[in-house]
């Protein structure tokens, strides 16, 4: 059975809950749905899909990285 390295984190030993990284990230930039909307170039219902998915691809959560100005790593940690 797999442990969770750290519950308050967004990662654990087997897989990430991206949409809570999402959440913190965006909780520390200080930023709401639509202003993390309009950095991203989506609508705000879309942030709201990316906050409540706990699985994303690769390729979306760099890019959400970017717009929220941390580096992948940064975010997921």
């Amino acid at each position: 059975m797999m442990e969770l390295i750290d519950a308050g984190k967004c990662i654990c030993a087997a897989q990430i809950d991206a949409g809570k990284c999402i959440r913190a990230a965006q909780q520390v930039q200080g930023l709401s749905n639509a202003e993390f909307a309009r950095l991203a170039g989506t609508s705000p219902q879309q942030v709201i899909r990316w906050r409540r998915n706990q699985n994303m691809k690769l390729h979306t959560m760099q890019a959400l990285a970017s717009v929220l100005g941390v580096t992948l790593i940064d975010l997921i940690s």
